[in-house]
């Protein structure tokens, strides 16, 4: 399915972004709390981490190794998975298979599953990525159809929301009031949260 919204950006090249801070007018709660936005949320959590990502981005592929670190070292870290795919049809059909992937219970293990195949992405590697987290496929198929309208539009709010924190390209990060582009390492990450955390920006 084709995305207005997309086109442009389809055919714009990735930049890379130094992994540098950048103030940040405001912490987007929006982009933090719509319902369909995949989350991975342990009890107790104070600061979250907004990721807006693409599967075929190489820089993302490294920004998950560290995410995945982060989680690990900080219990209190609520991340938020926001798609942005900006290069093209297969992204887009890796995002929305993501976040269709919900309501088998199954996205924490199809996003790691779809981030560690290797390679550009492609229907074929979204199949692999879902047989290999436990996705059911026909039944993936079946809510990427029937809630198509709910999916396109947590996308396009994704899109809209990275625009207007002028993001250029993926992965792009907003960590309480700071943002940042590019593959940000796990010092950089703990650095961030921990100064959001001792701001009280959650």
């Amino acid at each position: 399915m084709k995305l207005s919204f997309f086109r442009a950006a389809i055919a714009a090249a990735l930049l890379s972004l130094a992994p540098a801070a950048i103030a940040a007018e405001t912490a987007f709660p929006a982009m933090s709390e719509e319902a369909l936005a995949p989350k991975t949320a342990p009890k107790g959590y104070d600061v979250t981490v907004i990721v807006f990502s693409d599967y075929g981005c190489p820089y993302c592929k490294k920004l998950h190794g560290s995410l995945v670190q982060l989680l690990a070292r900080d219990p209190k870290v609520r991340i938020v998975w926001r798609d942005w795919p900006i290069f093209g049809e297969p992204s887009l059909l890796a995002a929305r298979a993501a976040i269709a992937s919900q309501w088998q219970g199954k996205h924490a293990a199809f996003n790691a599953a779809m981030f560690a195949q290797p390679g550009r992405v492609t229907e074929a590697t979204v199949k692999a990525a879902a047989k290999a987290a436990g996705v059911d496929w026909a039944r993936l198929q079946q809510d990427m159809k029937t809630r198509a309208k709910e999916i396109d539009t947590v996308i396009g709010r994704s899109n809209a929301g990275a625009k207007a924190l002028e993001f250029q390209g993926t992965p792009g990060l907003l960590i309480g009031n700071a943002r940042f582009g590019g593959a940000a390492s796990l010092t950089q990450l703990l650095e961030a949260v921990d100064k959001a955390r001792k701001a009280g920006v959650g």
